[in-house]
């Protein structure tokens, strides 16, 4: 596992409503890094699961919905 310290992130799910769509979902993973900006793209057939989680002391706890 790697760790990536941003200065931007922005994650977009698009649902691939296209006849003949090579994927149910794309994923879009943006970062931005002082000069330099990437872009990470995931495809999958299964809705993507978001969840979003709270890290108070040694305890990590599920946030309510985002």
């Amino acid at each position: 596992m790697s760790i990536i310290k941003a200065e931007k992130l922005e994650i977009e799910i698009q649902e691939q409503k296209i006849k003949n769509a090579g994927c149910k979902y794309l994923i879009l993973i943006r970062t931005k890094e002082k000069l330099q900006q990437k872009l990470k793209v995931i495809t999958t057939n299964q809705k993507p699961i978001i969840k979003s989680t709270v890290s108070i002391n040694n305890i990590v706890k599920m946030k309510a919905n985002i």
